[in-house]
């Protein structure tokens, strides 16, 4: 048994060699805003695959006495709740419907932080696609976000072709990582590529909608920011403002018309943990945003999606990705 237990530590290393050639070839192609941060990430997605064989080694060596019972009870927890935030929630999708009292009727999809690279796939990019285009929706709002150190070897275009099977208007704006804060220089090439694929870039430009005027904000960080400007030039009608962060709130100036912001940038947490979770998203947001739908000052308001994709660790855990509907009334 002794030797059984042996080949299968032996048989993990080996894996976990072969994987590490997938994650070192994985981080050449990418684009990346630092190389040895890149290599370490596409380890960690890569390395995680050694989850669910690492759980077959731990019930093997408890059943046949080869491990003890706290560490076989603390492997076989860990490893489930590992292989679950890493290769089950990730692939979820859901639609949350949300209702928003604005006095004027709209619907809409917004969607966030796809983070389309080092930790996503083609398959979630064409399912997200086939998804919004069962939804009966007005327009689709996309609140920055597209990229986390995407492939070199293809343009964006290509990368991003499914978009181009969209059935509805698709506005959007970029986020941090698609304009070097962090994340690489390529800011131009994803504007091009979305026009390309039918996604119309707005920021700094508003477009009339009928019954509010949309405006893309961006991602902005200070009154002076020249999008700004050019976004708030027309206020007359009710606005929809499409940013970022949500803390691109506190460089709103004074606006003549009500207004609802919608931003992503939170992720909800991505791993959501009682505590912990809100302690971080201190520090992503001023005001910890989560998700959901937040009143600001003069009956303003503010709604949060917490996106698709994922940065950082490759996990999600109690917070799914999400396409959130919102209905205006």
């Amino acid at each position: 048994m002794q030797r059984v237990s042996f080949y299968g530590v032996i048989f993990l290393a080996l894996l976990a060699l072969v994987l590490a050639g997938f994650a070192w070839q994985e981080a050449a192609n990418a684009w990346p805003s630092n190389e040895e941060k890149t290599l370490f990430k596409t380890m960690l997605f890569y390395q995680s695959y050694l989850m669910p064989f690492f759980l077959v080694w731990v019930v093997w060596g408890f059943k046949h006495q080869q491990v003890s019972k706290g560490f076989a009870l603390v492997g076989i927890v860990g490893a489930i709740l590992g292989i679950y935030a890493r290769f089950v929630e990730p692939n979820l999708l859901i639609v949350k419907e949300s209702h928003i009292k604005t006095g004027y009727s709209l619907k809409i999809a917004l969607i966030s932080d796809m983070h389309y690279g080092l930790y996503s796939t083609s398959w979630q990019m064409q399912r997200l696609v086939d998804k919004l285009n069962t939804l009966d929706v007005d327009a689709i709002m996309v609140a920055g976000d597209w990229t986390y150190e995407p492939s070199q070897k293809i343009d964006l275009a290509t990368q991003l072709k499914p978009f181009s099977q969209l059935k509805k208007p698709v506005y959007s704006v970029m986020g941090n990582h698609d304009e070097q804060k962090p994340g690489p220089a390529l800011t131009e090439d994803l504007r091009k590529a979305l026009l390309a694929n039918n996604v119309k870039p707005i920021d700094g430009a508003n477009i009339d909608l009928g019954v509010v005027r949309l405006a893309g904000i961006g991602d902005i960080q200070t009154k002076s920011d020249p999008k700004l400007a050019s976004a708030l030039a027309i206020q007359d009608k009710p606005l929809l403002l499409l940013t970022h962060n949500p803390d691109s709130k506190y460089a709103l100036p004074k606006l003549q018309q009500p207004f609802v912001l919608l931003a992503g940038h939170t992720h909800g947490g991505q791993v959501n943990l009682p505590i912990v979770t809100a302690k971080i998203l201190k520090v992503v947001s001023r005001e910890g945003y989560k998700r959901g739908l937040y009143t600001l000052a003069n009956q303003n308001q503010l709604f949060v999606t917490s996106g698709i994709g994922m940065i950082g660790l490759p996990l999600r855990f109690n917070m799914p990705p999400t396409i959130d509907v919102l209905v205006f009334e």
